[in-house]
């Protein structure tokens, strides 16, 4: 089944957060409609399931997505460019935010899908990955180019690595490159500049060949990509040391690594040469899968930088109950980077049963608004949640009796696996919609009132002070030996 191995037992927070008394008492959420139910000013407005694209494979399977804007009949238009397991690269319209179009899908029957929207040189495209955990691809559109175009690049590979899209008319996507990797591609991301690709292998658990680290690719030449570096990641025990996902910073010249079981801060201000500036491990968190940057300005207390970083407990396996992995926040403000500096904890308020079958209820994929100051954040079959991150700010500086996150909306459905969640744009003051990719469901198009018009979500979540969510996880050990993570494994 790929990458068929066990999670080593982590020091986890499942035990203790259903002991954890929440900030305010949990209230029944509000029934909007008979499939799924939220906060009184978040309702679902639409769903588009994904065809299969190959035979014996079921539809959707959705995984990550991001925005741009590209022209559709001469007209420049907000378009989500969506990923999936096998079922390809669907890009939407949406021109009406409440009512997505579908305008275009590049066949490329592979897995897992992690997906990257990148502008060079007048032209957009998009990243997608191939797992070294997953079987291939059909009579596709990728997989025949790339017998046709780089046919030595990717028997040598196995075929797994990253394939190159270009978007630029999302009625017609086509492949325009593919950069292998022996290892995989678990998930990777795009320099600012367009120029380099750093990979995130799909070992993940156990490095087998005793190199660990990131390979940094330049992909200036779409027709001949030149794997220009390898960073090397410190060796960690436990949970493995591989890149789980990288994030860049807006001007490209810090990423951060998500290593499973140890954060990395990394200096790219040469992105063919990338160095470690810090590394620190936590052992509340139990498998680490996205940490992402962001400034935060409060007029009295001043500028902060902080490093979110996202708890996808067990691989997001079924535990059949909610809450398992949420979200660690360190203060990376200056010097700190070096050292950063833990501030709290967050998670969601549900405690209860969950439908194991419909995969965990965990955080994974968020987006960071960082002007609005908020943040909307997946939960598998725990749905979709908007956080407002302004708190942070006080809580760095040793405000007293503030939440540092507090949740403002949310809405799930009974059959909700929701991989990503994301938005082309925010208003911390009005409507807005939001987008979800989901394992079951495919594209589900969410609308979000925080104008005051209707009440705000009454479930905030749970925060914890560093002190308080280490010696709850110190006190509430949690044996995975027998879990089998669902994002890490491959076909079964």
């Amino acid at each position: 089944m790929g990458l068929a191995r066990r999670l080593r037992p982590l020091i986890a927070l499942t035990a203790a957060l259903v002991a954890v008394p929440t900030v305010a008492a949990v209230q029944p959420a509000r029934q909007i409609e008979e499939t799924g139910y939220g906060s009184p000013n978040m309702r679902a407005v639409a769903s588009d399931e994904y065809a299969p694209l190959l035979e014996g494979r079921g539809g959707n399977a959705g995984t990550d997505l991001q925005f741009t804007d590209l022209l559709v009949d001469g007209e420049l238009q907000n378009v989500a460019v969506t990923g999936s397991y096998y079922n390809g690269m669907h890009l939407f319209s949406l021109a009406n935010p409440a009512a997505p179009e579908l305008l275009g899908v590049w066949s490329c029957g592979l897995a897992q899908g992690d997906i990257q929207v990148f502008v060079r040189d007048g032209r957009t495209y998009a990243t997608f990955t191939r797992d070294t955990g997953y079987s291939l691809l059909g009579e596709t559109e990728c997989a025949l180019w790339a017998e046709e175009n780089a046919e030595d690049a990717f028997m040598s590979s196995g075929g797994h690595g990253t394939f190159i899209a270009d978007i630029t008319d999302p009625t017609a996507p086509f492949t325009v490159s593919f950069v292998p990797f022996g290892k995989g591609s678990h998930n990777q991301t795009v320099h600012p500049s367009g120029n380099y690709l750093y990979n995130s292998n799909s070992e993940l658990i156990t490095s087998v060949t005793g190199e660990v680290g990131i390979e940094v690719t330049d992909i200036t030449d779409f027709a001949n990509p030149v794997q220009v570096g390898f960073l090397p990641l410190p060796l960690r025990p436990g949970l493995g040391t591989e890149s789980h996902d990288v994030t860049f910073n807006t001007q490209g010249t810090r990423a951060y690594s998500a290593a499973l079981s140890q954060t990395v801060v990394i200096d790219t201000t040469d992105p063919a040469t990338p160095t470690v500036i810090s590394s620190f491990m936590d052992p509340a968190i139990n498998v680490e899968h996205q940490s992402d940057p962001i400034t935060l300005v409060d007029p009295i207390l001043g500028r902060r930088e902080f490093l979110i970083i996202e708890d996808e407990f067990a691989g997001a396996v079924g535990t059949g109950q909610c809450p398992n992995g949420g979200v660690h926040v360190y203060d990376i403000t200056g010097e700190l980077e070096a050292a950063p500096v833990k501030v709290g904890y967050w998670n969601v308020s549900d405690i209860g049963p969950t439908n194991a079958t419909l995969g965990g209820c965990t955080a994974h994929v968020f987006q960071l608004h960082e002007e609005e100051q908020l943040m909307t954040i997946a939960f598998y079959n725990g749905g979709v949640r908007v956080v407002d991150l302004s708190g942070l700010v006080g809580v760095a500086l040793g405000a007293q009796g503030v939440m540092g996150m507090r949740e403002v909306a949310r809405y799930q459905f009974t059959d909700s696996n929701t991989w990503a969640v994301k938005a082309p744009w925010v208003d911390r003051d009005g409507k807005f919609w939001i987008y979800g990719n989901d394992q079951n469901r495919g594209f589900d198009t969410y609308e979000v009132d925080l104008s005051g018009a209707a009440p705000m979500s009454s479930t905030p979540g749970t925060w914890l002070t560093p002190q308080e969510v280490l010696a709850r996880a110190l006190a509430n050990p949690v044996d995975l030996t027998d879990y089998k993570p669902f994002c890490l494994l491959g076909d079964q």
